[in-house]
């Protein structure tokens, strides 16, 4: 039989993980096309889980291309997951670019 002291503990250590946004990124995969990479953030655990989820997804994104000395360049992004408790994804399809030909596309575009 369950104690109370342990029975409390338990809950509060439930609702503790039900309301902290837990969020992870999947490994660096090749993507849609040829020199494109992909990555998957995943969180739960708030109503703004799919900003938390596409931050890890840009962290991980972000941390591949500075392994290389170079820098993000989003291809496309998707999202899914809509009620707060669910678990949201955002998957970011990205290059790694030199600075000069990040900041060239983004003032071209």
């Amino acid at each position: 039989m369950i104690d109370l002291f342990t029975s409390r503990t338990m809950s509060a250590s439930l609702l503790l993980c039900a309301l902290a946004a837990c969020s992870t990124a999947s490994e660096i995969t090749a993507g849609p096309q040829s020199g494109v990479y992909s990555v998957t953030g995943k969180a739960t655990g708030t109503r703004m889980s799919w900003v938390t989820a596409r931050s890890r997804a840009m962290d991980a994104a972000n941390d591949y291309c500075k392994e290389r000395q170079q820098h993000v360049l989003v291809r496309s992004e998707s999202t899914s997951g809509v009620r707060s408790l669910e678990e949201q994804t955002s998957t970011v399809n990205f290059i790694c670019v030199p600075e000069s030909t990040s900041a060239a596309n983004a003032t071209s575009g």
